[in-house]
């Protein structure tokens, strides 16, 4: 019986127009409840090498420009977006340093599948003396 009602939850979930990949951003109205229960781990679960090298450059650029970046995989038919939403600056304090600050930015990368899937996923980065991480 349980077999059953995975098979059904896994139907549902797969003929859904949207995947949210970090904890409910974006799920269909409908189907929301289910949702969790086939979600993979990563927004990059879904895409190949290639597209995330792009989502990861996007998302850099993205960081540093606080523009929306964007693009587009002629051969995979995969979109990408990455853009920030939110932006902290969080004081730091470390034994033997002076007390400082850090800047963080959440970003939302959204990738849209050959299929027409969306997928969302927010990631929080912050910029070190290496850049952003």
């Amino acid at each position: 019986m349980a077999v059953n009602i995975l098979i059904i939850l896994l139907s549902a979930c797969q003929s859904m127009n949207y995947i949210s990949v970090s904890k409910g951003n974006t799920v269909n109205s409908t189907t929301g409840r289910i949702l969790g229960l086939y979600t993979k781990g990563s927004l990059k679960d879904y895409i190949g090498d290639l597209d995330k090298q792009n989502i990861t450059i996007a998302t850099q650029k993205a960081a540093d420009t606080d523009q929306p970046q964007v693009f587009t995989n002629t051969d995979s038919g995969v979109q990408g977006k990455a853009e920030v939403v939110k932006t902290k600056i969080l004081s730091t304090q470390e034994k033997g340093r002076e007390d400082g600050v850090r800047e963080c930015k959440t970003i939302r990368q959204t990738i849209v599948l050959k299929d027409k899937r969306e997928i969302i996923e927010s990631v929080t980065a912050c910029k070190g003396p290496d850049g952003w991480s």
